[in-house]
């Protein structure tokens, strides 16, 4: 008998619950974020201000970590990483205006494919037959999503590619930084720098924002942050094993705020699509756990 058994399929439970909700307060922000542009925001203010939250929002953990946690030898790497970033999350952002909430976290499920992709040929990591296997299949479920050929290709489907492949790169940047950088200093200088970074372009299409909208904004940052705390805690609780299936409930979410926010229902090859996308990234998700 394992005495501790009981203990780890309790933490497991609660982390699963956990990043469920997670999953869910995610596909809200994304609800909130489509929205805004839907209501004739313009996406460069979507993103300013879900930032500049989401710096607010982590205040306290600064004051109480204090400056030291400013000191890098790499600001350089932190800057493009964050360049990076901001232009993967007004992509992705952007895409929101043009599919349905199901449609984008559909394709976003296909970052851990690029992500592998750049981690074989930029790290140097073992490229074993399992990781091409799934890198195939989650390459041959976005073919079936978008059927190229058979119809336009949906600009936000270009947004939503694009939004994945720089995402994938910071992840590798982020990989590279934690060799030397605490997990607070990254956060940091992520939250100030994508501030700085996407108040630029605002400036260019600034409009003060209505009563309703300034309450739609200030969530986007706040629930986005509380979103990516509770995933962090669902990691720290639980086996990295049993939560790689658990990620895909957000589709579940999205499909349901969809569809009774939006009114939007994908077509049958989206959900196939959808069904060969999540088998590959599952299969590579795991594949990179046991390795």
């Amino acid at each position: 008998m394992n005495p501790g058994g009981g203990a780890g399929a309790s933490a497991n439970t609660r982390a699963i619950l956990i990043m469920i909700l997670s999953g869910g307060l995610l596909s809200v922000n994304d609800s909130f974020i489509k929205a805004l542009q839907l209501d004739g925001m313009h996406v460069f203010e979507v993103v300013f201000f879900r930032n500049l939250f989401a710096l607010i929002s982590l205040l306290p953990l600064y004051v109480r970590t204090g400056p030291r946690q400013l000191l890098t030898r790499r600001l350089g790497l932190h800057v493009v990483r964050n360049i990076l970033q901001a232009i993967s999350m007004t992509l992705w952002f952007w895409a929101l205006a043009f599919l349905a909430l199901a449609e984008a976290t559909t394709l976003g499920f296909t970052s851990p494919v690029y992500t592998s992709i750049g981690a074989i040929i930029f790290l140097a990591e073992p490229s074993k037959g399992v990781r091409w296997l799934a890198i195939g299949i989650g390459l041959a479920g976005v073919l079936i999503f978008i059927r190229p050929g058979f119809g336009e290709v949906n600009i936000g489907v270009w947004m939503i590619t694009g939004a994945a492949i720089t995402g994938a790169a910071v992840k590798l940047m982020t990989k590279s930084l934690t060799r030397t950088e605490t997990p607070t200093t990254i956060v940091v200088y992520m939250s100030l720098i994508l501030t700085i970074i996407t108040f630029v372009p605002a400036l260019f299409v600034w409009t003060w924002p209505e009563p309703g909208q300034w309450l739609q904004l200030v969530a986007i940052g706040v629930v986005g942050a509380i979103a990516h705390v509770l995933a962090t805690e669902a990691y720290k609780l639980g086996e990295v094993t049993a939560l790689e299936p658990v990620i895909f409930t957000r589709l579940i979410w999205a499909a349901a705020i969809g569809f009774f926010a939006f009114g939007e229902f994908p077509g049958l090859w989206s959900w196939a699509g959808a069904a060969v996308i999540i088998f590959g990234a599952a299969l590579l998700m795991r594949a990179e756990a046991r390795s």
